[in-house]
């Protein structure tokens, strides 16, 4: 008990230390914003930045090509861009833009930086994003000498110009990933490291905020960047902690924090109203193999999907970390057109569990009463989510539809290559889109697709997969990723579970904070009322 006392305390007095006791007050306009972030940030370099912490902070300071305002692809660091008749090459023109130095943003910023992560001996985790860039894939596995053999040019010091490989309809939502902002060309070059300082990610920007102040494992203070123009910031700074949840929510109850993340689930009772739970892009669901009957039979597979209470599992299992899921699309996904989400404009398509209705499809199958069903296996990677999951949805398949099922925890190899085979019934997964759009998600039920372990062939599909893929009309592209979508569910290949998510604690006073679709909260915009 002593050494708990002595944490709170010293968690207190950082806080005193740290931001004197007049800035917590909220000024009329501007004033600060108090946040915490369970995880210590070590990078905020494009190149090594990997956890959620470092990835939010980069989101916060730097920016992109173009960027999303509410749900909307508009120009950014890039003021215009023009896409060639074939959808080929992006000529990007760059705004009239500055680093927090008050150096200009320059093509070269993008060109040098992306060439840094690319290059075969960086230590880009991400390298596969930009593979739809020529030769993007061959340089960075060292299969190309120069990098100059890459479709990403430099026409001039305003003009950055990109050639892809193939028609990507994707491409633009990509650029808005913090793994494609730029640093400081002089960042990027042989330079001193004492020299390169003065240029550190971060503390030299081109986004809406840069470092002001920052004590390792501590905290950081971030102010505007007092050269960005593109939008208005109503924060005078945000200042941050990287505290465990089981702390920061004492300061959160004590008025201290204005926003933190991950709150412990036993204290929500206390703070319910003030819980926003960010979609981060993912989803879960089972895998149906479609070559082993009775699975092969849609009205079996309809059946399993209407005898699963997601709420529950939700509830029990996943807790704030989960959405029920009511389609396969992630929410969060901007569908470019008006402005919302393309969960919501695509409306529900995964209805709630009805035992009923899951009994008499499963008795039109030939099965009333499950008599002649055969026993179901259910495989799961090891974990105690993904086990409980697995456990939870096989016991209501017994109880609900009298299936017998059983759970089977397997090592990933283990796992991987039994899906890869086809020698499973029904498998737990999840998936977390690349990027923010539909196609992330829709690419899985490609025949050819290496994640379609439900082995689903539907050659209109595939057609239309490919139009959506190549199409740089929005409009057009998100028509089509809604009507395949549908024709997904319809064949039920997979059954959706949940949708991931990001709980975060928010104080009702602050106004105009949004999320990426990443569940990032972005600062540029937020204000208090």
């Amino acid at each position: 008990m002593r050494k708990y006392i002595i944490a709170i305390l010293w968690v207190f007095l950082l806080f005193a230390v740290a931001f004197s006791p007049s800035s917590q007050l909220r000024a009329a306009a501007g004033g600060s914003l108090a946040v915490n972030f369970s995880g210590i940030p070590l990078s905020i370099d494009p190149e090594t930045a990997v956890t959620d912490t470092e990835k939010i902070l980069l989101a916060n300071l730097h920016e992109g090509l173009v960027a999303w305002d509410n749900g909307i692809l508009v120009p950014a660091a890039a003021r215009s861009l023009e896409i060639s008749g074939d959808g080929l090459v992006y000529t990007f023109h760059l705004r009239e833009g500055f680093w927090s130095n008050g150096d200009p943003v320059t093509a070269y910023d993008f060109h040098s930086t992306w060439r840094r992560l690319l290059a075969p001996v960086s230590k880009f985790q991400y390298g596969f994003l930009f593979d739809i860039i020529l030769n993007a894939r061959a340089y960075r596995n060292g299969e190309l000498g120069s990098f100059a053999e890459v479709g990403i040019r430099v026409l001039d010091e305003r003009t950055l110009q990109v050639e892809l490989a193939e028609p990507a309809g994707h491409f633009l939502a990509l650029l808005t990933l913090p793994q494609f902002f730029p640093v400081h060309s002089l960042f990027n070059t042989t330079l001193s490291r004492e020299e390169r300082s003065a240029y550190l990610p971060g503390f030299c920007s081109n986004g809406s905020h840069c470092i002001k102040e920052w004590e390792s494992r501590d905290y950081a203070v971030l102010a505007p960047n007092p050269h960005y123009t593109r939008d208005r910031v109503h924060l005078e700074k945000v200042k941050i902690t990287f505290l465990a949840p089981a702390a920061a929510i004492s300061l959160y109850g004590a008025g201290l924090l204005d926003l933190m993340e991950e709150p412990p689930l036993s204290e929500l009772s206390k703070y319910g109203s003030d819980l926003v739970q960010a979609p981060t892009g993912g989803t879960g669901y089972l895998y149906l193999n479609l070559r082993r009957p009775p699975l092969n039979n849609p009205l079996v597979r309809e059946a399993l999907a209407l005898a699963i209470d997601r709420e529950y599992i939700v509830e029990k299992v996943m807790g704030l970390n989960g959405i029920p899921a009511t389609g396969l699309i992630s929410p969060g996904i901007p569908d470019g057109i008006t402005g919302q989400d393309f969960r919501s404009t695509g409306g529900d398509l995964v209805p709630a569990m009805d035992i009923g209705k899951a009994q008499a499809l499963l008795a039109r199958a030939g099965y009333p009463g499950e008599d002649g069903f055969p026993p179901l296996e259910l495989v799961a990677v090891e974990g105690e989510a993904s086990e409980a999951i697995a456990r939870v949805i096989a016991e209501m398949w017994e109880i609900n539809l009298g299936v017998t099922a059983r759970v089977k925890v397997l090592t990933w190899p283990e796992y991987e290559e039994l899906c890869t085979t086809g020698r499973f019934y029904t498998a737990r997964a999840g998936w977390i889109s690349d990027y923010p759009d539909p196609a992330a998600f829709l690419n899985i039920f490609s025949s050819g697709a290496y994640e379609n372990f439900s082995a689903y062939r539907n050659k209109e599909y595939d057609h239309w997969l490919q139009r959506a893929q190549e199409s740089t009309e929005v409009r057009e592209r998100m028509e089509i990723c809604q009507a395949l979508e549908r024709m997904a569910m319809n064949d039920w290949p997979v059954i959706p579970v949940y949708f991931t998510a990001k709980p975060y604690l928010v104080s009702g006073e602050l106004q105009e904070l949004k999320f990426s679709p990443q569940g990032y909260p972005l600062f540029n915009t937020a204000r208090w009322k």
